[in-house]
Parts: structure tokens; sequence; C-alpha cells
């Protein structure tokens, strides 16, 4: 069943608690392939995130399973891509849980969203570079995996497609974490 508003911000305001509601709405609107629903959904999640680390633990539990689903299914919703990489960059906090999204598929899959959304989606690039740093920090097997999958020529593109200087910074931050030498 598709959550609708009310839904939706009844849950968010049960903070940590109403995450299993808001994923398992998530899920829904995956399943119908519902791009609006999901949107709305993530970005209650993205606001539910800044207020504390019980919603991201929260939320760290459906790193593998709805939130890398969203990334599949939303591939084309650059809208979505984007909201859902802000949520991935405050949640993704812990080796639990670069292990649990920095897995080949999931890698792949950022990798393939960086390339799909390479024109006209700068905000969307920075948040990429972010989740970047966030799996490759202090975690060499997940460094590893994004090297393999083609990290460093993504990061090169990125740095062409970001044109605020002061985010140009990502790149650079992200490339300190794969232990990549600055471009």
């Amino acid at each position: 069943m598709i959550m609708d508003e009310d839904q939706i911000e009844a849950a968010e305001g049960q903070g940590g608690e109403g995450i299993p509601k808001l994923m398992k709405g998530l899920q829904s609107a995956l399943d119908e392939n519902d791009a609006e629903s999901a949107e709305a959904i993530l970005d209650a999640c993205l606001r539910m995130s800044s207020s504390g680390s019980e919603v991201c633990d929260q939320l760290g539990e459906y790193l593998g399973t709805t939130l890398a689903n969203a990334l599949t299914v939303m591939m084309e919703e650059a809208v979505v891509i984007e909201v859902l990489l802000a949520v991935l960059v405050k949640v993704i906090k812990t080796p639990a849980h670069q292990a649990s999204f920095g897995t080949p598929a999931n890698i792949q899959q950022l990798m393939k969203a960086m390339t799909t959304h390479s024109e006209g989606e700068e905000t969307l690039i920075e948040y990429a570079c972010l989740v970047i740093e966030k799996l490759a920090q202090d975690n060499e097997a997940v460094a590893n995996l994004l090297k393999e999958n083609g990290v460093e020529a993504q990061l090169t593109a990125a740095e062409s497609i970001i044109t605020n200087v002061r985010n140009k910074k990502y790149v650079g931050q992200a490339r300190s974490a794969l232990k990549l030498s600055p471009s």
C-alpha cells in the first residue's frame, strides 16, 4: 500500500519508531514504481536523519535491503536518487553500515547512477562523492571494491561536473578516503 502524505508525516513524527513504517512504505512505492511517493518518504527520512543517531541507526538496518533496492529501482529518477544519496551520507557511519551497503551490486549501481546522471545533476554527483567517501573511509575492502568498479574514472568525471568551487572538495575527500592520489 502506497503511503499518503498524512501517513508519511505521522510516521516521521514517531522518530526512530516510525522508520519501519516508512521503509515498508518505501518498498511499496518501489514495488509500484511510484517515484513521487519514494521521494516523499526519502525526504522524510532525510529530515529525520538530522535529528540524531537513533534514526540513522534504524535506517542503517535497511541499507542492504530497501535503501539498496531504491538505488536500483529508481535509477532513472534523478530527484529520487539525489535524496537517497543524501540519506546514505547521513546513515553510513559504521563499519557494519559500510559492509551492509558496500556490496558489489550496490557499488555497481552507485557507479551506474554517476554515469546515468552525469549531465545536469551536479548535486547528485556531489552526494555520490560523499557516499564514496563514507563507504571507503577506513575500510580497505570496500575501497578496493570501489576501485575495481571504476571509481577513479567516476571521480575524474565528477571533477568537471561539479562547478561549485566549494563543493569540488568532495572529490578530493573521496580520493583521500580511497587512498588515491589527487588528480
